[in-house]
């Protein structure tokens, strides 16, 4: 099974923490903080899982996502948008454009990790919303 998970926010703190708790459910966590650099490590490391804030430099999350999703090699990739956006008209341009999760930061890392892992299980594919804001 891939366990590769790859992480595009801007803040380090969250980076760090994501990358502890991921690793430490044995997922192989990559990290960078903008959109630019995530799309190529998409590209490069097919992983099982993107997690993307939405504002940060490089043309955002939203971006990003919408170029995975809209890539035939790539749309399978499960998308989860991790951000501080509570508006809930980001939420529906997150969903509509494909994201497979939305969680708002600050999260319960606990949660997080269900949340992730219960993407990579599904291959992508969601049984239902599970956003929240």
């Amino acid at each position: 099974m891939n366990r590769c998970i790859v992480i595009a926010d801007d803040d380090p703190n969250v980076v760090s923490l994501l990358k502890l708790r991921l690793g430490m459910a044995q997922y192989d966590v990559v990290a960078t903080n903008d959109a630019v650099a995530a799309m190529a490590m998409v590209r490069a490391r097919s992983p099982a899982a993107v997690i993307l804030d939405v504002q940060m430099p490089g043309g955002g999350g939203l971006s990003a996502l919408t170029k995975i999703k809209s890539d035939p090699e790539l749309s399978g990739v499960a998308v989860m948008m991790l951000t501080g956006e509570r508006n809930a008209e980001i939420v529906m341009q997150a969903m509509g454009s494909g994201a497979d999760d939305y969680m708002v930061k600050p999260f319960n890392p606990d949660a997080l990790t269900l949340r992730v892992s219960r993407l990579v299980d599904r291959g992508g594919k969601t049984a239902a919303a599970t956003w929240e804001i």
